[in-house]
């Protein structure tokens, strides 16, 4: 058992780091890097990707420690890591954008082989990587000036097959809910594209990095690879609950956010959960939590707009 990446191929028994090349920018390559893990038996193929906005590091942080830990020995199949998918905006720190087109990464799937950086970066992710994948998890988390814990997202499918499927692997996680995304655009394509289970993790912060949000992507993969049958043990399979009731608190007016709680909190109905002080000091709004539930993301600014997202609650 072999997987072969533009010209390199990893033989049964393997572990190879390196990076294929994109594109040529003006006075550059750009290229993605790989740790591909060809395991001494055969078995499922996994692909996971952190970095599709470039400055979510928490995920990246726990790929990096899961090709460390992982050998080829005790590997049944093949487990390709993509830390990095957006390189350009890793280097820039860019938070969502290629500085080079000016696209998001996370909006141009499955790409296009002639089109510009970003959608060339997507293309080669899916026939480089995904297509010969048996399924696919791509982690994030929370921007700059934002944090998320513990999240998960399935992608909407009318193939009941593949959407218990979807939920199994994310039940492998520690999450608090898992929730249904109908955006376009993103790795869930490859839904449609190649008929494969595709889940998205969202937990952490650009800074600091946090270790429970390095952890809960680690453990989590770790987990739903011995689901797969991929390592040796018994997955641990969560109930969390599905698509439930989730609320939008956002700015009224524009100011300094006062926020009084963190990601990841449990609040109750009508508690206190911040308030926007105009730069004078004087109150401009009070936001209360609509319902009990958690504290599922968190502009963490201080500066605010009007209509700006401040958190989201969810229902548990």
């Amino acid at each position: 058992m072999s997987f072969k990446v533009g010209e390199a191929v990893v033989e049964s028994g393997q572990k190879l780091r390196g990076s294929i090349m994109v594109a040529q920018a003006s006075t550059h390559q750009v290229t993605i890097p790989y740790i591909i893990i060809s395991g001494s038996e055969k078995g499922p193929t996994l692909t996971v990707l952190s970095g599709v906005h470039a400055v979510e590091c928490a995920p990246i942080e726990a790929m990096f420690r899961l090709s460390d830990k992982i050998s080829p020995q005790e590997l049944k199949g093949t487990l390709v890591i993509i830390p990095v998918v957006n390189t350009e905006g890793f280097h820039t720190r860019k938070p969502y954008h290629n500085q080079l087109d000016h696209l998001n990464q996370n909006q141009v799937f499955p790409g296009d082989p002639e089109g510009s950086i970003t959608k060339r970066v997507a293309h080669t992710i899916f026939e480089s990587f995904v297509s010969k994948s048996d399924c696919l998890v791509d982690c994030h988390s929370a921007d700059i000036g934002e944090d998320a814990t513990h999240g998960m997202f399935i992608y909407e499918t009318e193939d009941e097959e593949l959407r218990e499927k979807m939920v199994q692997m994310a039940s492998c996680f520690e999450c608090y809910f898992i929730e249904t995304t109908r955006i376009s655009g993103n790795t869930g394509e490859a839904i449609k594209k190649y008929q494969i289970p595709c889940i998205m993790t969202e937990s952490g912060a650009p800074f600091p990095i946090k270790e429970d949000d390095v952890q809960y992507h680690m453990d989590g993969v770790l987990n739903l690879m011995k689901h797969l049958g991929m390592l040796k043990g018994k997955a641990s399979l969560k109930t969390p609950p599905i698509d439930p009731q989730t609320k939008r608190l956002w700015a009224q007016r524009g100011g300094a956010w006062r926020r009084q709680v963190e990601a990841g909190q449990n609040v109750k109905k009508d508690q206190l959960l911040g308030l926007i002080s105009s730069l004078e000091g004087e109150t401009l709004q009070t936001v209360s939590s609509p319902f009990s539930g958690v504290v599922s993301f968190l502009r963490t600014h201080y500066s605010v707009n009007e209509g700006d997202t401040l958190l989201w609650v969810t229902k548990l």
